[in-house]
């Protein structure tokens, strides 16, 4: 739109465990994959396999028809206070990206379901007819430093001189957060900023979310003034 002014910061928010926050990929594979799945996340968590390889065996193992799967995703639980953070953070000309270790197809309908329009990046699902699924890694970045099946750093080094926030809540969001300005974090990614003795705030929902991140825009000096009169939901 014309005469509209760049965000002022990018916001980077993970999906599983976050915005979703019951971890919807783990109860996918639970109903509708092999329980070695378990064997695999562990090895993953441990450092023994990348997520790339731990994501690509995981959904090899999936036995699911498409019609089933996308009403399981239709149940997925959004947290309640994620419009009010998006508002907020489109209101203080901040741009947000969900970026997701997860699967495109259960991301982006989970927020279509909910209404929420924003742009989504993470591994890419395929049906391969039947109940069989393969996974893309459209993100994975050649030199990531971790084989990570997303390269959430690569979309970190875009934003140029703005400013940065990560929120977040697993190991998919480790390397990441060495990388930005500010970091929001819960579960193993706040354990992780508290053992490295990183600089973070702690949330529970994103009712504490929006409060830790309006607290740090203050500090930082942002606009207080919606900046696009196309900001919304």
């Amino acid at each position: 739109m014309k005469g509209e002014r760049a965000p002022w910061c990018q916001v980077l928010v993970d999906f599983d465990g976050t915005i979703a926050p019951d971890d919807p990929m783990d109860m996918l594979y639970e109903r509708f994959a092999s329980p070695l799945w378990r064997v695999l996340e562990e090895a993953w968590q441990c450092g023994r396999i990348s997520s790339r390889e731990c994501m690509q065996r995981q959904v090899e193992m999936l036995r699911v028809s498409p019609e089933a799967l996308d009403e399981e995703i239709a149940n997925i639980r959004i947290d309640t206070w994620f419009h009010a953070f998006l508002k907020f953070c489109r209101s203080r000309g901040a741009e947000v990206k969900v970026v997701s270790d997860g699967l495109d197809r259960v991301v982006e309908a989970a927020l279509m379901s909910a209404g929420l329009k924003v742009p989504v990046f993470a591994n890419k699902l395929e049906w391969q007819g039947g109940n069989q699924w393969r996974v893309g890694f459209p993100f994975a970045g050649r030199y990531c430093r971790v084989a990570a099946a997303n390269c959430k750093c690569s979309h970190a080094e875009r934003l140029c001189l703005r400013p940065s926030v990560v929120v977040g809540d697993g190991k998919s969001d480790f390397c990441i957060a060495t990388r930005v300005d500010y970091v929001i974090a819960k579960g193993r990614l706040a354990d992780y900023c508290r053992h490295r003795g990183q600089s973070h705030a702690t949330f529970t929902d994103f009712s504490d979310a929006t409060a830790r991140l309006s607290e740090w825009l203050a500090r930082e000096g942002a606009p207080t003034t919606r900046l696009s009169a196309s900001a919304g939901s």
